[in-house]
This record gives structure tokens, C-alpha cells and sequence, in this order.
């Protein structure tokens, strides 16, 4: 007779423990894998659709763009700008948190136990006695009041200077966007007329190229002229392409600042002419230290300093807090269920190893450091008043030569104009001529674009960043 026996082993500790371990370690592990490589694709699916959709919204296709219309396109889509708007609204949440220590504090706890069995007392020998009720509920009210508390007054002036300096930053922020985008704005002009002028010695080279070719076939000029004028074609036409792709670099960086796809397509026309400040260096060095944003936050700053100094003071005075507390309980056994507790709490550090005093110390010396910074940002304006202002001067003077030198090859051109309708000049003299004139064009459209820089240069510096756009509405949307 055959026998079939089951056996069950125990498992040892060791064992069963490292299975359960790996049991329950095994959806953890496998929950704790971030997807990178699916999060990222979908992240960048979404985003370029996004950012086109947004594009063609703000950008109507073919429509020219002027300088308010790229101002008022940034001071709404630019990336630090919202930045810095959100950082603001923090500040703001930041200072009402700090007016709730002015606030009375309220705490609620509640209790509940139940016992199996009801607890007894054997105090009297044999007999035993109930000590409470077998469930108990109890509920504390406590109520806590500062009534002398003066840190928390220096606190909250600090969150206001915070949220003070949160403002002006976003401000400040605001018009370092708006010359960011005026000075990328010209600079695209600035393009587009290289690159008309470069087209015009484009098809001047062109010219003389077909024509020496033309006449080293007749071997009335030498093959290493006709060489040579290839050359120049050559070199005008890679300069007119260097051009070109400079010319989309800049208007991608333009729409990068306006915080929109840097591959759209954008068309820019002149637009609004900024006026320069009237008024001797002087005045205009008195009105930076006056309006510049960096100066009002180097205020706040010190002023910041100023109440951490008083914070530090205030560790050495009493702090008084006034509480009321009602407690109510379910026990039965008790005679009062309900009272009242009321009183009157001071706090006062005698002694804590001087650490107060030197707090107090260091207080004192990070607000004089405070001082010396809102000294070196007036510094630093003057300078950049300075700066800005001899900036201008030096443009409005390269605009008068630039005129000028224009002038002359207008005339020369005429003249040269004049011979060719006689016959006494070839096309591509005419050509290069027109070429050249076109080049004294451009140098007076620079010219007077750097102006432009220098006006909003200085603007900027002077904390006017929006002068000379009163009239736009920034929170429209365009």
C-alpha cells in the first residue's frame, strides 16, 4: 500500500520577513518611476502648440508691427514680467499673513474615550468603587491674545516694506522689458535697411560682373577682372545672406521678448519717435535720484534694516498675551462640567548668553550696510545718467555727419544719372554709384535708430521707461 503524506514547513523569520518586505516594496518601487522621457515629450507637444496658438492670436499674419504695438505685446506676454507680477502677489499674501499675529488665536480639541470596562476603584477594601464614567467626551475652548507683543508690529512692517519692494520691482522689471524691446526693435530696422542696401550692391555687382564678362570675351579686359568681379559678386552676395539670417536671429529674439514663438513671422514698420528729455546734466541727474526704481527699493531696503534693528530691541522687552480657555466634559462623577480659566501670560528673557545683545549688534551693522549699498546704487545712477547722456550726444552727432555724407552721394548720384542718360557713363558705374547712396541711407537710418537707443537709454535710467507712450493702454489686450 502506497502512503501520500503533506508536509508544512515553517518558514524561518529571516524569510518570511524579506518576503513581506518585498511584497509590499514591489507597487512602491514601481510607482516611484517618473516617466522623464514620456513627460517631456508631451510637455513639448503641448508647448509649441501653445505657443503658435498664442503667436497667431496676438500676431495677425502679414500685419506690421510698430514699437507700442511690440511694447504693449511684452508688457503682457513676457515671461518675467508675469514672474515678477506673481512675485508681488506672494509679497501681498506674505504682508496679510503677517497681520494675523495682531489677530486673537483660536483652539479647539476634543477629546473621546470609552473603556471596556467602566474604571473601578478598590480604595475600600473589598468594595470597588466607579472612578468615571465608562466614555468620556471632553471639549477645551482656549482663546490667546496679544496685548503686548511689539515684535510683532516691526514684523509686520517689514512685510509691508516687502511687498513695497515687490511692486517696484515689477515695475522696474516692466520698463527694462520696454527698452529690451526698443532696442531689439530698432535693431530689426536696422536689418532691414542692411538688407535692402546689401540687394542694391547685389545687383550692382551683378552688373559689372556680366559686363566685364562680356568684354573678356572680346578680350578687351583681362580674365583675372572678369575673375575679379565674380569675387565681388561672391562677397556682396554672402554678406546679403549673413545679413538675412541675422536679420531672422534678431526678429526671433524680438518675439522671445514679446514671450511668443521665436519661429513666427514678424513685420516691423517705424513707428513712434521718442522725445529726449529736455535739461542740463545736472537736473537730469537730480530727476534719476528722484524717480529711478532701484533708488525707491534701496529705500525700502534701509527701511527694512531700520525695523530689524527694532526687531532686535524688542527681544530685550516683556511680551504680554492674554488667553481665556472654557472646558466642558461628559464625566458624570465631576460637580463642575463647565469652567472658565482666564489669565495673563508674560514672557522675559533674563538671560540667554548675550545672544540678544549681539543680535542687537549684527542688526545694527547689516542696516549700515544698507546705508553704504543705497549709496553705491546712487553711485551707479549718476554714472548711468552720465553715461546714457553723452551716449545721445555722441548719436545726435553721428546723425548730422551721417546726413551729410548722404547729402553728397545723393548729388553724386544725380550727376552720375545725368551722364548716363548722355552716354557717358556704363550701367554699372550708374549701379555702383546707386549702391553707394543706398549704403549712406542706410548709415543715416542707423544713425538715426541709435538715436532712438540713446532716447530710451536714457529714459530708462531716469525711471520714465514708459515716457513718449502715455497714450498706450498696457492692460489691453492686443
Amino acid at each position: 500500500m502506497t502512503s501520500l503524506s503533506v508536509g508544512y514547513r515553517k518558514p524561518y523569520p529571516s524569510t518570511l520577513a524579506a518576503f513581506l518586505v518585498g511584497l509590499l516594496a514591489f507597487p512602491a518601487l514601481s510607482g516611484c518611476a517618473f516617466p522623464a522621457q514620456m513627460a517631456r515629450n508631451e510637455h513639448a507637444g503641448a508647448y509649441l502648440r501653445n505657443i503658435e496658438e498664442k503667436t497667431a492670436s496676438v500676431i495677425e499674419a502679414g500685419a506690421p508691427l510698430r514699437l507700442e504695438d511690440c511694447i504693449r505685446v511684452a508688457l503682457q506676454h513676457n515671461l518675467d514680467v508675469t514672474t515678477v507680477e506673481i512675485g508681488a502677489r506672494i509679497a501681498t499674501l506674505e504682508r496679510r499673513t503677517a497681520f494675523a499675529n495682531f489677530l486673537p488665536t483660536l483652539d479647539i480639541h476634543l477629546s473621546y474615550a470609552a473603556w471596556d470596562r467602566q474604571p473601578m476603584s478598590q480604595m475600600l477594601g473589598p468594595f470597588a468603587v466607579p472612578m468615571h464614567d465608562q466614555t468620556l467626551r471632553d471639549i477645551t475652548w482656549q482663546v490667546q491674545m496679544p496685548v503686548f507683543v511689539p515684535a510683532t508690529w516691526f514684523l509686520y512692517a517689514m512685510r509691508e516694506r516687502g511687498e513695497e519692494i515687490a511692486s517696484l520691482v515689477a515695475e522696474y522689471t516692466r520698463q527694462m522689458v520696454v527698452l529690451q524691446v526698443t532696442v531689439q526693435y530698432f535693431h530689426c530696422l536696422s536689418l532691414d535697411e542692411a538688407e535692402r542696401t546689401m540687394a542694391s550692391g547685389v545687383e550692382a555687382a551683378t552688373a559689372l560682373h556680366k559686363e566685364l564678362a562680356a568684354f573678356c570675351a572680346e578680350g578687351m579686359v583681362s580674365e583675372w577682372q572678369a575673375d575679379q568681379a565674380e569675387a565681388l559678386l561672391l562677397a556682396r552676395s554672402a554678406m546679403l545672406h549673413q545679413t538675412q539670417r541675422a536679420r531672422t536671429e534678431a526678429k526671433a529674439e524680438l518675439l522671445g521678448m514679446m514671450g511668443l514663438s521665436p519661429l513666427g513671422d514678424v513685420s516691423l514698420v517705424p513707428g513712434t519717435v521718442l522725445q529726449a528729455p529736455s535739461g542740463s546734466l545736472e537736473d537730469l541727474i537730480l530727476q534719476a535720484l528722484l524717480a529711478n526704481p532701484q533708488l525707491h527699493i534701496a529705500d525700502r531696503e534701509v527701511a527694512i534694516q531700520h525695523e530689524a534693528v527694532k526687531l532686535a530691541i524688542a527681544d530685550f522687552l516683556p511680551q504680554l498675551l492674554g488667553f481665556a480657555g472654557r472646558t466642558n466634559t461628559s464625566n458624570s462623577f465631576t460637580k463642575y462640567r463647565n469652567y472658565w480659566t482666564t489669565g495673563l501670560t508674560g514672557i522675559l528673557s533674563v538671560f540667554d548668553g548675550f545672544a540678544n545683545i549681539h543680535q542687537y549688534q549684527a542688526a545694527r551693522e547689516r542696516e549700515q550696510a544698507a546705508y553704504l549699498r543705497r549709496e553705491e546704487v546712487c553711485l551707479a545712477v549718476m554714472l548711468e545718467v552720465i553715461r546714457a547722456h553723452l551716449n545721445l550726444q555722441n548719436a545726435r552727432e553721428q546723425l548730422d555727419v551721417a546726413k551729410k555724407v548722404f547729402d553728397a552721394a545723393a548729388d553724386r548720384l544725380a550727376e552720375v544719372e545725368a551722364q548716363w542718360r548722355e552716354g557717358l557713363v556704363n550701367p554699372s558705374t550708374r549701379l555702383e554709384v546707386q549702391a553707394e547712396r543706398d549704403k549712406e541711407q542706410m548709415e543715416v537710418m542707423n544713425a538715426r535708430f541709435q538715436e532712438q537707443v540713446g532716447t530710451a537709454s536714457l529714459l530708462n535710467v531716469l525711471g520714465a521707461g514708459y515716457a513718449g507712450y502715455e497714450t498706450l493702454d498696457y492692460e489691453a489686450k492686443f
